[in-house]
C-alpha cells in the first residue's frame, strides 16, 4: 500500500473500541491518524497521548457524522484518505485494498461494499433490510451503478477531498453519505467498489437515529426521476408504509 494515505475516523463516545482500532492501523503503513471528537465524555481525549502519531480534533459539540469526516479531511495533506467508523464495524485490513485499487484505478471515492460480489455483512437482518432498500433507492433516483452508497467505509483521493471541503451544505448524518456520492458523480469524479466485510458491532450503541432514516427517504424521494418514478408506478404509498413500519418496529 502507499504510505502517501492517511485515516479520518469521526468518534463519539468510542474509546474502548479506538483502543483496538487504532494498534490495529499503525500496521496498515498509514502515514497518520486523525480522530475527530464531538465532546465525548468517556475519555476518549486521552487517547492522544497514549498513541503518539495520533492527531485528535475536538469539537464544541455533537456536530455531526458527515462534517467531522469532512473536518479530518481538511486536516490532512496526504493523496489518499480513509474514512472508516470507530465502532470496529469496519475492518483495518481491508484498508490496503481499497487504497491499492483507488492507485491502480485511479479513482476519486472507492467505496466498502457489503453488498457487491465477495462482500460480506454480519450486521442484524432488519439493519440489512433498510440499508438495501435505501440503496435501491438511490441507485434509482440517482442513477448510479453502485451497491453499497451509504456505506461509511470509504478512501477519497486528495481532489475529492479538496472539493468536498470547499462544500458547506452536504447533508449530514446518514443521508450525507448519498450526498457526497450524488455530488461527485455530478462533478465527474471516479467512484468504484471494492468488497469488505462489514462486522457487527459488539460495543457501544449505534448513532443511527430514525430521524436520519426519514431525513434520507425524504432527500431520495424528492428527486425528480425518483418522483416520476414512484408516480408511474403507483409505488409511493406502498414504500412509505413498509419504510414506516420498519422504522416504527424495528429502530
Amino acid at each position: 500500500m502507499s504510505s502517501n494515505s492517511s485515516v479520518v475516523i469521526p468518534a463519539l463516545n468510542e474509546k474502548e473500541n479506538l483502543s483496538r482500532l487504532i494498534p490495529a492501523l499503525k500496521n496498515r503503513d498509514l502515514n497518520s491518524i486523525y480522530i475527530i471528537d464531538d465532546m465525548s465524555n468517556d475519555g476518549t481525549e486521552k487517547l492522544e497521548q497514549q498513541y503518539p502519531g495520533v492527531h485528535l480534533l475536538t469539537r464544541g459539540g455533537r456536530l455531526g457524522l458527515i462534517s467531522a469526516e469532512i473536518d479530518g479531511m481538511r486536516l490532512t495533506d496526504t493523496d489518499y484518505v480513509v474514512v472508516m467508523d470507530a465502532d470496529l464495524s469496519h475492518r483495518p485490513e481491508d484498508v490496503p485494498g481499497m487504497v491499492e485499487q483507488a492507485i491502480r484505478t485511479k479513482s476519486d471515492l472507492v467505496i466498502g461494499s457489503r453488498y457487491m460480489e465477495s462482500g460480506i455483512t454480519n450486521d442484524e437482518f432488519i439493519r440489512q433490510v433498510i440499508s438495501k432498500i435505501a440503496n435501491m433507492l438511490f441507485r434509482i433516483s440517482f442513477d448510479v451503478d453502485l451497491h453499497d452508497c451509504t456505506s461509511g467505509f470509504r478512501v477519497y483521493s486528495r481532489e475529492a477531498c479538496d472539493y468536498l471541503g470547499k462544500q458547506t451544505d452536504i447533508e449530514n448524518g446518514y443521508v450525507g453519505q448519498v450526498d457526497i456520492v450524488s455530488r461527485l458523480k455530478h462533478e465527474g469524479f471516479k467512484i468504484t467498489e471494492y468488497p469488505v466485510v462489514f462486522v457487527k458491532r459488539t460495543e457501544g450503541k449505534s448513532k443511527l437515529k430514525m430521524r436520519e432514516i426519514v431525513n434520507f427517504f425524504l432527500f431520495v424521494v424528492y428527486n425528480k426521476k425518483m418522483f416520476r418514478f414512484l408516480l408511474g408506478f403507483a409505488g409511493l404509498v406502498i414504500i412509505m408504509v413498509i419504510f414506516s413500519y420498519l422504522i416504527i418496529r424495528f429502530v
